[in-house]
């Protein structure tokens, strides 16, 4: 019986993957662990791995003796060494699209406290404090107001077609795509530098890989305009968390809406305890909905694989073919 390890999940109850594993004739254990090297004997094993922040790198994948597919809990899987699984043979895959719409809202409701300043008239009611709106001076009109799109793939994407309502002209940088891409969405194609310069809010909606790790760095914060707003629901290692600190010191960011950190689950106190940032635990993803969305096409994609299908989203299936060829 073919054997499906789980390293560690969001979710604490897994009897719904006990019974639809089951049923399809395979085995499921559960190594409840975010360290590789506890779990290790259980992945050693097994024929399919399902991983959520456990990190899966070369030094655990080179001891992988029956893997055939690693399955990622999420969009990103940048805990994932997938060079070396694609040199042993193993699939890697994620699901890119079980929470667009709820991490393009988090987006937006994030973007838009920001910059009425939301935080600061909430955190001063709790404190007993009534202060006039000149405590928030100056808070500009939204209408006109170019926002940045740093990243334009399925979240970029939505994110653009939910702030077109508000009146915000849209701009964006993804190297990636073709301009026809922008121009269907509403949006205009722009350079790296173009985006810093002229974005009135800056909205990080890509990959973390070593071309983006630190991209927002105290040189890219310089040169955007004074006053920008700034919002992470990507991934916490695009930013230089000093860079942003010094830039909201500064005032060249007005405010920042942070979803992801470096360091997860204790991010920097000094950042999510600045009085310039809107701070949430990494939870844009969730909706009810996104979850059973992702519990299940997670699920499917081991018993596709495991049955000898391709899977729905396979990130290294081109790599895999070259490789066989």
């Amino acid at each position: 019986m073919p054997l499906v390890v789980i390293t560690d999940a969001e979710f604490s109850d897994l009897s719904w993957e006990q019974e639809f594993f089951a049923e399809h004739g395979i085995e499921l254990k559960v190594a409840n662990t975010f360290d590789p090297n506890e779990a290790l004997p259980l992945l050693i094993d097994a024929d399919a791995i399902v991983t959520n922040r456990c990190p899966l790198q070369r030094t655990v994948i080179e001891q992988l003796r029956c893997c055939r597919v690693i399955v990622r809990y999420g969009v990103g899987y940048d805990n994932v060494d997938v060079k070396a699984a694609t040199e042993k043979g193993i699939i890697v895959c994620n699901v890119p699209d079980y929470c667009t719409h709820d991490v393009a809202t988090h987006t937006v409701a994030l973007l838009l406290c920001c910059w009425r300043k939301i935080h600061l008239g909430d955190s001063a009611l709790k404190r007993g404090e009534w202060h006039r709106y000149t405590a928030i001076q100056p808070v500009p009109r939204t209408i006109g107001k170019t926002v940045g799109l740093f990243g334009f793939g399925r979240i970029g994407k939505r994110v653009a077609e939910l702030l077109y309502p508000f009146g915000f002209k849209i701009i964006a940088y993804d190297p990636y795509l073709t301009e026809e891409e922008f121009l269907l969405h509403g949006a205009e194609q722009v350079s790296f530098d173009a985006l810093l310069r002229r974005s009135d809010a800056i909205s990080l909606h890509a990959p973390l890989t070593e071309e983006t790790r630190g991209i927002f760095n105290r040189e890219a914060f310089s040169q955007m305009k004074r006053g920008v707003i700034f919002v992470n629901t990507a991934r916490g290692g695009i930013v230089d968390e000093e860079a942003l600190l010094w830039a909201l010191d500064e005032g060249i960011v007005e405010a920042a809406g942070l979803d992801v950190f470096v360091n997860e689950p204790t991010p920097n106190p000094k950042l999510v305890q600045h009085p310039k940032v809107i701070a949430t635990p990494h939870w844009a993803w969730y909706s009810e909905e996104a979850i059973w969305d992702l519990r299940r096409k997670v699920a499917e994609q081991v018993v596709q694989v495991l049955k000898g299908k391709r899977p729905t989203y396979a990130v290294n299936w081109d790599e895999l073919r070259t490789k066989r060829t």
